[in-house]
């Protein structure tokens, strides 16, 4: 019927498991549960689907949020915490730290009611940025991600939490600035770094960057992450800061 159309056939959907996720959300709407316990009903689908036996405790409500946000399980492998990472990102956010994002996207997704609580606030500097502009190096031009990261840290003195779910750059150029001789170095043992930029140009190398350093963090090694799961460990950080208050 169609002699001109070159049709191409390809392996059928299968049993992916994004399509299982999918079914139970369409059962869950169909049944009018409350989005608590659509939630409720999603962890108990992950919890039966993925072994999380071997995740430590205090790390296990974030993998699990991770998880539950992406549908993706290979984030229980793939996630790595400093070890002071929760306890800082609990003590940030206790204190009324304000949180740090490389983009507004990030921004949007983190719960405000939650945060506001502490008396945080959520900043992004993006819009600010001037768009490409010299590196002071001599490496070529600074994103306009690079350059919101790098004036929050400078004015802002109040940061307690980076989240960087989008830009590699922006994580490079946190990692730079702790690494340097200048005051803002001086607190980054008091910070938590939450860098997981998705991606194939520089993703990878600046989170295994960040998994060396000596300084709190979270990432997700490889080349997966990017703004729902810098929102997920945020937001999983501030429901344990509610719960255990």
């Amino acid at each position: 019927l169609y002699p001109g159309v070159e049709f191409i056939y390809t392996e059928p959907l299968g049993i992916h498991e994004k399509l299982a996720h999918i079914v139970m959300e369409r059962i869950s709407a169909a049944e009018q549960l409350a989005p608590a316990d659509i939630e409720n009903r999603s962890f108990d689908i992950l919890s039966a689907e993925a072994d999380l036996s071997a995740v430590p405790a205090h790390y296990l409500p974030i993998v699990q949020r991770v998880i539950h946000a992406t549908a993706d399980f290979e984030f229980k492998n793939t996630l790595m915490f400093h070890p002071d990472a929760v306890a800082r990102g609990l003590e940030a956010i206790k204190a009324g730290k304000d949180i740090m994002t490389d983009v507004e996207m990030v921004k949007t997704g983190i719960n405000k009611r939650l945060l506001e609580r502490w008396g945080g606030k959520v900043v992004c500097r993006i819009a600010e940025a001037e768009g490409q502009v010299a590196s002071s190096k001599g490496q070529g031009v600074k994103t306009r991600a690079e350059q919101g990261i790098e004036k929050a840290l400078q004015e802002n003195g109040n940061i307690g939490i980076i989240a960087i779910g989008n830009a590699p750059t922006a994580l490079l150029k946190a990692i730079d600035i702790f690494n340097s001789k200048s005051e803002i170095a001086n607190r980054k043992s008091q910070i938590l770094t939450v860098g997981v930029p998705v991606g194939f140009v520089k993703a990878v190398e600046s989170k295994a960057l960040l998994a060396a350093q000596q300084f709190p963090f979270i990432t997700a090694l490889g080349r997966k992450g990017g703004t729902p799961v810098a929102v997920a460990i945020v937001n999983a950080l501030l429901k344990i800061a509610g719960e255990n208050s």
